[in-house]
C-alpha cells in the first residue's frame, strides 16, 4: 500500500497539470490584410489614386523596408497604400507576430513619417500640414499609419474592421 501511495500521487499531479494546460488562448489571427486595406481606403473618398501592397507578395520583405525597419520575422502581415500622384497620402498597417512588438513597429512608423516630413519640406511643401495631421497608433497586434484628410474616417473603418473580422 506505502508503493501504490506515492504512484497514485503522481498520477494526480499529472493530470492536474495536463488540465490546466487547456485553458491557454491562443495568439489573434492576423485580419485578411487584402480586405482590410479595401475597407480602409474606401472610408476617405478624398484620397487620390493609390498604390498597394501587402506582405503577400514575392519581394514583401525588401518591400517593408520602405515603411519600417523593424525586424521582418517579427511581422505576421503588412499593407501599404501610398498615392501614386506623389502626394502625402499613405496608409500603412504593420500586423506583429507578438502583440508586444507592436508599440516598437509603430515607433518604426513615426520615424518613417519623419522621413516624409523631411522630403515633402524640401520638394513639396504644400503637402508638410497634411503630414503633420498623420495618425500613428497601436492597437492589440497593428501599428498604424494614417497621412490622409480623412484619417479620422479610415481610424474608424480599422476599429470597424477588426471588430467584424474576429
Amino acid at each position: 500500500m506505502r508503493r501504490l501511495l506515492p504512484l497514485f500521487l503522481t498520477g494526480l499531479l499529472i493530470l492536474a497539470l495536463a488540465g490546466c494546460g487547456g485553458n491557454e488562448t491562443s495568439p489573434a489571427q492576423t485580419a485578411d490584410m487584402e480586405a482590410m486595406q479595401t475597407a480602409l481606403l474606401a472610408a476617405d473618398p478624398t484620397l487620390p489614386e493609390m498604390r498597394s501592397i501587402t506582405g503577400q507578395v514575392g519581394d514583401a520583405e525588401t518591400l517593408f523596408t520602405y515603411v519600417s525597419d523593424l525586424p521582418y520575422e517579427k511581422v505576421d502581415d503588412f499593407l501599404l497604400s501610398y498615392s501614386a500622384e506623389g502626394k502625402a497620402d499613405e496608409i500603412a498597417v504593420i500586423a506583429v507576430k507578438d502583440p508586444a512588438d507592436a508599440e516598437a513597429a509603430a515607433d518604426t512608423l513615426r520615424a518613417h513619417l519623419d522621413q516624409r516630413l523631411t522630403l515633402f519640406r524640401q520638394y513639396s511643401p504644400d503637402e508638410v500640414s497634411r503630414a503633420e495631421k498623420a495618425l500613428v497608433f497601436t492597437q492589440d497586434q497593428y501599428a498604424v499609419l494614417l497621412i490622409c484628410d480623412g484619417n479620422q474616417d479610415v481610424k474608424t473603418a480599422f476599429e470597424e474592421f477588426l471588430t467584424t473580422a474576429q
